[in-house]
């Protein structure tokens, strides 16, 4: 998506990245998965599905 449209006017794309990306707990929660399998040594096969406090999926 294009941050400018021809005219040079601000296009909805900055808004529109920043409601689809995950609240920062999620992100750290995913980062503290991955760093704990690779000091237990497993992997995640599956999905592991989240929800926040908004009741979203992620």
């Amino acid at each position: 998506m294009k941050d400018r449209n021809a005219e040079g006017y601000p296009t909805a794309a900055r808004a529109i990245k920043a409601a689809d990306r995950p609240p920062e707990e999620i992100i750290m929660f995913r980062k503290m998965i991955k760093a704990l399998s690779v000091i237990c040594h497993v992997r995640v096969l599956g999905k592991v599905t989240l929800v926040d406090k908004k009741g979203r999926r992620w």
